[in-house]
């Protein structure tokens, strides 16, 4: 609970706790607010009145015990006792009977009202907090929000210096860690939105549960400070979602490009085949063994990583240069094929990633 919140009670809880409590003790129980008044009563018709006991243990925050009746003020025997939530008072117990026998009780009470509140204020918090990530995740999908506006909701909502945008396709919906909750000041929780699952968050945490994402397709933008930025950078993950096939799993993710990708999840449908050609007569052995080769720091480091010999690696690329009919050892026209084997993936021909 943020420490510079004040809190409430919630009246309908009152009465609820009320209504659950009082028939299994036979005891009269009112709820008061900070103020003093009557929320929630065994005696419907109490609430919304000052109940002077409670007044008193608000003025001492302390337990007040009433031994004889007081008919000027409304007051009978029995116990008030504070209520205190995130170290604030915020209202009283008041359970009427002999003072010693019913504090026990009216201490109990207290105690479950206090824990009850708390979870239903948490509830509510964490509510809030998903409605506003989704709202703020939104206006960065649909990209028609002034990055000002942006900014001010990211810093309401604690979000402050480089950020991220994460968007993950689980293979289930059931996916435990869908569940994980926001973390005040490092992240929302996921909102589903336009197909994916979203979150935003900061720079400094590690992206994702990288031990648990083995076979889950998942986009992490590159950190940013402003929200202009961020709002491009939504912009690619979003593009990029419209062709799942070119999201990549975590095994793939070394030989995989986020621009050539990007690139050609941005190239009008009509005209992905004619992108495509280069690469048409490459079989998915060939096509993986060119990415992996452009995306590694040497052959030997490529020939390492396809779990094959470094001559075996040459003679593959020699073939891939024959069945291609272009020599992929100049780079742009390796640049030009890899482009083609991405076409290929985006149209359903090649499952590489």
């Amino acid at each position: 609970m943020n420490q510079k919140e004040q809190p409430r009670l919630a009246s309908a809880l009152a009465q609820k706790v009320v209504d659950t409590i009082a028939p299994t003790i036979n005891r009269n129980v009112n709820i008061m607010n900070a103020h003093g008044v009557i929320i929630a009563s065994t005696d419907a018709a109490r609430i919304g009145t000052r109940h002077e006991g409670s007044a008193e243990a608000i003025s001492r925050n302390g337990i007040i015990r009433v031994s004889l009746a007081d008919g000027s003020a409304g007051m009978q025997p029995g116990v008030n006792v504070p209520l205190t939530l995130n170290g604030q008072l915020c209202g009283v117990v008041g359970v009427t009977g002999v003072p010693h026998e019913v504090e026990p009780l009216a201490g109990l009470i207290a105690l479950t009202v206090q824990l009850l509140f708390a979870q239903d204020y948490e509830h509510s918090r964490s509510a809030r907090r998903e409605t506003e990530a989704r709202d703020i995740i939104s206006a960065l999908i649909a990209g028609r929000v002034a990055p000002e506006v942006i900014d001010r909701s990211l810093a309401a909502n604690g979000l402050r210096g480089p950020k991220r945008i994460e968007a993950w396709l689980p293979r289930s919906s059931e996916n435990p860690l869908l569940e994980e909750p926001a973390k005040e000041h490092h992240r929302t929780s996921w909102i589903s939105l336009s197909g994916a699952y979203w979150r935003i968050c900061t720079a400094q945490g590690p992206a994702f549960a990288a031990e648990l994402m083995d076979g889950e397709r998942f986009l992490v933008s590159m950190p940013v400070e402003k929200a202009a930025d961020l709002m491009a950078e939504t912009e690619a993950l979003r593009v990029l979602l419209g062709y799942p096939a070119l999201v990549p799993r975590k095994a793939q993710r070394r030989m995989w490009s986020r621009e050539i990708a990007v690139a050609i999840a941005r190239t009008p449908a009509r005209s992905l085949e004619h992108a495509a050609a280069p690469a048409q007569q490459l079989n998915e052995e060939q096509a993986k063994t060119l990415l992996v080769v452009s995306t590694a720091a040497s052959m030997s480091q490529a020939a390492k990583d396809l779990h094959i010999h470094r001559n075996t690696l040459v003679q593959r690329l020699e073939r891939i240069s024959q069945v291609s009919g272009v020599d992929i050892r100049h780079s742009s026209e390796s640049l030009k094929v890899q482009h083609a084997i991405y076409a290929r993936v985006a149209l359903g021909q090649l499952h590489i990633f």
